[in-house]
């Protein structure tokens, strides 16, 4: 019997690391998304026989390099079961990706939107496939002005990082209501606080929070297991739209929830995409 197949953002270190470990024994084969080939090579040795494992190159703050990345899958592969959206940056200081758009909301939120979107066809193909969004409760405290996502007037690395995070959930409940008749399911999973090198290495107010508070931390795996329940559990088959901590749907923001915020979202995303 052929495994199943699941694709992993940001595989190489923290969450998605252990995620990526834990579905090869799963039986599931993965498709490795990142920067980084010499640190996808370490996941591999690690993994061995356990599965197949597959790299792909790809830039998640550029549009080109996500389109490159899809083109490549979707020459490699004829399904994908499971897609997980884990990778995501926290940036102190205000920059652009190459697209012109702010970096954290590029990265997190605009090079899923293109990748996700792109494999559309490929996740039909799939076994009542799933889609899962590494989210954060940091979307409680985001306030949404969706002509300010692209060149923020004011910028606070936390702010801007809960505005993308709640993009991923507004995204994430769209897709579920689109994506409902082909049987594909769309959920967003929080991870908790995760002791990892996730914004360590600045000296900006996210860097601070992470090194101070580092010993409250969960570990990876705790982190981690939200995802794996989701990408694998058969109590969640059906289950789409929701948003999952410590494998429980629990309740999101109001602007979280609003539909009609999602479907700007979208469209501007879809604009950003095309121009």
């Amino acid at each position: 019997m052929n495994n199943r197949i699941a694709l992993i953002t940001g595989p190489t270190s923290g969450i998605g690391y252990v995620t990526a470990i834990e579905l090869s024994k799963k039986r599931f084969d993965l498709i490795l998304v990142a920067r980084n080939e010499t640190k996808v090579r370490e996941l591999q040795k690690v993994i061995g026989d356990r599965a197949k494992t597959d790299f792909v190159l790809c830039d998640l703050s550029s549009i080109s390099s996500v389109k490159h990345a899809v083109e490549v899958i979707k020459a490699r592969y004829a399904k994908i079961d499971v897609l997980i959206s884990n990778a995501g940056v926290i940036v102190q200081n205000k920059q652009f990706s190459e697209d012109s758009i702010e970096l954290t909301f590029a990265t997190n939120h605009i090079g899923p939107f293109v990748l996700i979107t792109g494999l559309i066809d490929l996740l039909k193909a799939g076994d009542k496939a799933r889609i899962i969004h590494v989210s954060s409760a940091a979307h409680f405290f985001a306030f949404f002005d969706i002509n300010k996502l692209v060149n923020p007037s004011w910028y606070h690395d936390l702010v801007v990082y809960g505005r993308s995070k709640l993009a991923n959930i507004l995204f994430s409940n769209e897709l579920a209501d689109r994506l409902q008749p082909f049987g594909i399911t769309s959920n967003c999973a929080h991870p908790g606080t995760v002791a990892s090198n996730f914004a360590g290495d600045g000296t900006g107010a996210s860097a601070f929070f992470m090194k101070f508070f580092r010993p409250l931390f969960r570990t990876a795996a705790q982190g981690a297991a939200t995802s794996v329940y989701l990408a694998a559990s058969p109590e969640v088959e059906g289950v789409s739209g929701k948003y999952f901590v410590n494998s429980k749907p629990r309740r999101t923001s109001a602007a979280a929830g609003d539909k009609g915020l999602g479907k700007k979202l979208w469209e501007l995303s879809e604009r950003l995409v095309q121009s």
